[in-house]
């Protein structure tokens, strides 16, 4: 598979991840998912997501049933709430040391966030990975670099942050997001590194 390939192919799963996260879904994308338009890598969690609306008579219920998963997952303060944010994986509260800390990162790396969500969102970091792919398809090989460093933050609780989705009682959709993103991130971190020794040879 080309260079090229490999990148629009790593934006469109950041930029999935992305819009599953950092909000509930957009109607559209649901729609896509709920018709089968939508393609994925070979990944775990895949038959979950891909399955999970052919149990719904219509795309309405559908909807409905993602909208009160997110919320019942994601948002505050429900018994077994999971947090988005890197700050409760280190002890700390969203808008704190660690929101800072990768409020700098992105800032160092030129990153305007456009999410009104805090730095340490898992959103925005998704959201990044995705502009930065961009920017790579765009021949600024550099961005390789920035995205070896993310990664080294996320790695810092993404697996957990996936763990505790998995087993939320009320996870059934994310439950496949979760298993996804997890087989995801564990393969780009090593795509990541592939990719830094193809540019560097190719120069």
């Amino acid at each position: 598979m080309e260079f090229e390939d490999v990148v629009k192919g790593r934006m469109g799963m950041y930029s999935f991840f992305s819009a599953v996260l950092i909000d509930v879904p957009p109607k559209e994308l649901l729609k896509d998912l709920y018709e089968g338009k939508v393609e994925f890598p070979k990944l775990k969690g895949v038959d979950i997501v891909k399955n999970y609306p052919k149990g719904f008579e219509s795309f309405e219920d559908f909807e409905r049933a993602v909208r009160q998963e997110y919320t019942a997952i994601f948002v505050g303060p429900f018994n077994g709430y999971v947090s988005l944010y890197q700050s409760d994986y280190e002890g700390d509260y969203p808008y704190g040391r660690v929101t800072l800390r990768v409020k700098e990162m992105f800032r160092k790396f030129g990153y305007e966030c456009i999410h009104r969500e805090p730095a340490d969102h898992l959103g925005v970091y998704m959201a990044f990975m995705a502009e930065s792919c961009r920017e790579l398809l765009n021949g600024n090989v550099e961005e390789l670099k920035k995205q070896r460093e993310v990664m080294k933050e996320l790695e810092k609780w993404v697996f957990e942050f996936c763990d505790r989705v998995v087993n939320h009682s009320e996870a059934r959709f994310y439950k496949g997001i979760a298993e996804m993103l997890r087989d995801f991130i564990k393969i780009d971190k090593n795509l990541i590194e592939e990719l830094v020794l193809y540019a560097t040879h190719k120069k």
